[in-house]
């Protein structure tokens, strides 16, 4: 799957992601950021790698932690 490119996938339970989003510029991130959430089923889960944060993104009052330390979030 292209995130640069392509369109949401189907309703998807886990997304994992990792050390990917840490060579995308900013816009990019976000893209990929707002894929993820209209990829996501409800209550779905997203991995990031240890590097990458939704901290600064568009999308971070759209995901909560779950766990800080393995890096993964919840759609809320």
């Amino acid at each position: 799957h292209s995130l640069a490119t392509d369109t949401v996938f189907s309703e998807t339970h886990f997304i994992s992601c990792r050390n990917v989003l840490i060579y995308f510029n900013k816009a990019l991130q976000n893209r990929a950021f707002g894929l993820f959430h209209e990829s996501l089923c409800h209550r779905g889960f997203l991995g990031l790698g240890s590097k990458e944060s939704l901290d600064f993104s568009h999308f971070a009052d759209k995901f909560e932690p779950v766990s800080k330390r393995d890096r993964i979030f919840r759609k809320v």
